[in-house]
């Protein structure tokens, strides 16, 4: 071959491969470069509805004012511009306001009965828009949320600014056909695992004889979610990497037996429910596994079928549930096409498979759009029917018979695992009616197997509640990522924007969904976005995120490594992935920048806090089933936080103080259950002690709290002591 026909070849591997690589940056994991904007879109549209005051009218009685909640957004609100997909580094979707009236419900409410949640159990509960009532006589349960002066510490901070700086060797290849053959593993994807079902009209669903699966959870509220990246958390022996373990892109050797063999870590923290990641069989650079090329096959770098089933029973015999990861919406980059890789508005003829994709069923270009990759993401056609970048194929998931393939998977991955629940991945690319045969049909058929609250959890990425709203309860999904308090919340944790945000997110979102609040997942830092801690920040501010996170209303979900106080470390890639995809195992060479050499130390500090913060949950149940009314927040800087959880005839009040000073406040409780006299213990700190008074002689009550800095203070009526 001539040097210039040599060149013109490598040229064209790398014109190949550079889709690829791009899907590795952009498509799965998700870009981290679109939570800027998000952000700045939810403060456009809460500061809209926040022009409408927060009541605060005295009551006939005399006791302390009630803070009204924030109504949901006027009729004559403009549309905004939302948070950009994560597929779509370019630029942000947008609701339409036909979209918009549909989604938004009606104002909340002070009324009479309850939420309306259902306690997550059984068949969801219709929508609610209303929030519980309270007794009369009583009405400083909601309010007032006072406010204080402080110093505004509101610091802009950008995504690309912590994303990488040095390209990693690795990844260069991938542009260099000259430094590698085969970069992404083209050559290296495993062989199918013996016992992996071909076809799924060779499968049978019908539980097997003498199998007992376990009952689902009654209430998921109670549950406190754990999420772990397999192939990153922990690595039992024999274990099988690939590629260099210094890139982002490689095999590092997680396992699932590792995990197994973490489960004294795991349940001594207090985390009750794990979520994993998908177990398809892929091409080795997907080491998060969400490039399916067989979809009812264990990815032998992960493990075996009989490997998943130990752990989920093991899991089981300990009280903890299994979440697992799922994708429906597009393979693996298994089509190559005559027409190349442009977007196309009629369907592309297949050149060529370029991997055996299983079942075989799904190997039928009339499963596939064929449209080409998406180049304009403003294009409502090409965001229905064409690839992500770098190939990913996408399903016709509005086809009959291609919903049919996908529903038989999902329900022999239940039968073969016995998990609890699915999260679904890249939700709202997915054709709506596909969705409305899977909720019917699965949770039909996981009834038939015992499984009476089967969890379905929903990624959508998206900072407007009202997206979120139409999704939730009624048959839907059982609950949502609550990225609008993501977006919303990171500054004001961080202490870099006033307290007041927290409040006034709260109530923003709670004003769209009501009592439907309950069914978010609240997270503050994930798989997708930077790890919560900085360079240079302390880890204190992690205490009050994780207290924050667990104790308001909401399932919380917590990121492998935060508890051991993970932080970027400097990043070797473009994208920055390395920086919170880290191992946490022993030995591994992609480390967190604060690793001290066992990342699974159950003396660390965050370690230890976190197992606090669950005990205390565990054992005041209206710190997860309880409503939640604002107390206190600073409007101009960091500071303390406040908010009451009410269940029954229980009160506690969570403080966090998010300046690096100690603070005081003095703030309303509710007069019915903790009336002036009571006395209150911080249960994190049982030697600091309070007594609500009467303000003024007057009625209603009051407490007086002083919180260290970066403090925590869960303020709860201990039982008396019982007489001698």
């Amino acid at each position: 071959m001539t040097a210039r026909a040599e060149k013109q070849r490598e040229g064209r591997r790398a014109t190949r491969l550079l889709p690829i690589f791009l899907s590795a940056l952009i498509v799965l994991p998700n870009n981290p470069f679109v939570g800027s904007a998000a952000a700045q879109v939810f403060r456009a549209a809460e500061g809209a509805s926040r022009a409408v005051a927060i009541g605060a009218a005295p009551a006939a009685t005399g006791a302390a004012a009630v803070s009204q909640s924030v109504p949901s957004l006027p009729p004559s609100l403009s549309a905004p511009a939302l948070s950009p997909s994560p597929w779509n580094p370019a630029g942000p979707t947008t609701l339409s306001p036909t979209t918009l009236a549909a989604a938004a419900p009606s104002p909340a409410t002070h009324g009479s009965g309850t939420s309306g949640v259902s306690g997550l159990s059984g068949t969801p509960g219709p929508h609610d828009s209303g929030l519980p009532g309270q007794a009369p006589g009583a009405p400083a349960r909601a309010g007032p949320a006072e406010k204080s002066s402080g110093a505004s510490l509101s610091q802009a901070r950008s995504a690309s600014a912590r994303a990488a700086t040095a390209p990693d060797a690795n990844l260069g290849a991938i542009f260099d056909g000259s430094k590698a053959e085969d970069p992404l593993g083209w050559k290296d994807v495993p062989p199918v695992p013996a016992g992996a079902p071909d076809s799924v009209a060779g499968i049978s669903l019908a539980p097997a004889p003498g199998v007992r699966y376990t009952a689902s959870p009654t209430d998921w509220r109670k549950e406190i979610i754990y999420s772990i990246i397999l192939d990153r958390f922990a690595r039992a022996e024999p274990h099988q990497s690939w590629g260099d373990p210094r890139s982002a892109t490689s095999r590092h050797g997680g396992n699932i037996r590792g995990v197994i063999e973490k489960l004294d870590y795991l349940q001594g923290m207090g985390v009750t429910t794990l979520l994993i990641n998908p177990l398809y069989l892929t091409l080795p650079s997907a080491y998060h596994n969400y490039w399916p090329l067989h979809f009812m096959a264990v990815d032998p770098h992960l493990g075996t079928m009989a490997d998943m089933q130990e752990f989920v029973a093991a899991a089981h015999k300990r009280g903890m549930k299994i979440v697992l990861d799922m994708v429906f919406n597009h393979s693996g980059p298994v089509i190559e096409y005559n027409e190349g890789y442009k977007f196309s508005r009629e369907p592309k003829t297949v050149k060529d498979w370029k991997y055996p994709l299983k079942p075989s069923e799904l190997a039928e270009p009339e499963n596939f759009h064929r449209r080409g990759s998406i180049d304009n993401w403003d294009d409502p056609e090409q965001m229905k029917h064409g690839d992500f970048p770098g190939g990913l194929n996408q399903l016709a998931t509005e086809r009959p018979e291609t919903q049919d393939i996908l529903l038989k998977i999902a329900k022999w991955w239940l039968q073969q695992t016995d998990v609890d629940g699915f999260r679904l991945d890249t939700y709202q690319h997915v054709d709506p009616s596909f969705w409305t045969r899977f909720f019917a049909e699965t949770r039909e058929y996981a009834a038939k197997l015992g499984k009476n609250n089967f969890l379905i959890l929903g990624e959508i990425y998206h900072g407007d509640p009202r997206v979120l709203a139409p999704e939730l309860g009624a048959g839907r999904l059982d609950a949502v990522f609550n990225y609008p308090a993501y977006f919303k919340n990171d500054e004001a944790l961080h202490g870099e924007a006033p307290t007041s945000a927290l409040e006034d997110g709260f109530n923003f979102v709670r004003s769209v969904l009501g009592g439907m609040i309950h069914r978010l997942v609240n997270f503050f830092d994930n798989q997708d976005k930077p790890r919560f801690l900085r360079a240079g920040d302390p880890v204190a501010l992690s205490r009050v995120a994780l207290a924050y996170t667990l104790m308001s209303v909401g399932i919380p979900f917590i990121y492998y490594g935060t508890e051991q106080a993970f932080r970027p470390a400097p990043s070797k890639t473009d994208l920055g992935l390395d920086a919170y995809r880290e191992d946490m195992f022993q030995g591994g060479e992609f480390r967190s920048a604060d690793s001290k050499g066992d990342d699974f130390n159950t003396e660390s500090l965050l370690y230890k806090h976190l197992r606090e913060l669950t005990a205390a949950r565990a054992a005041h149940p209206a710190l997860s089933v309880g409503e939640q009314y604002s107390r206190w927040s600073d409007p101009t800087g960091p500071g303390i936080h406040a908010f009451s959880r009410i269940s029954g005839d229980e009160e506690v009040v969570v403080i966090v103080n998010t300046s690096g000073a100690t603070r005081s406040a003095e703030m309303w409780v509710d007069a019915g259950l903790t009336p002036a006299g009571t006395k209150l213990t911080d249960e994190l700190d049982r030697s600091y002690q309070v007594s609500a008074h009467a303000p003024g002689g007057g009625a209603g009550s009051k407490i007086s709290v002083e919180v260290p800095p970066h403090g925590v203070r869960l303020m709860v009526r201990r039982p008396a002591a019982p007489a001698k």
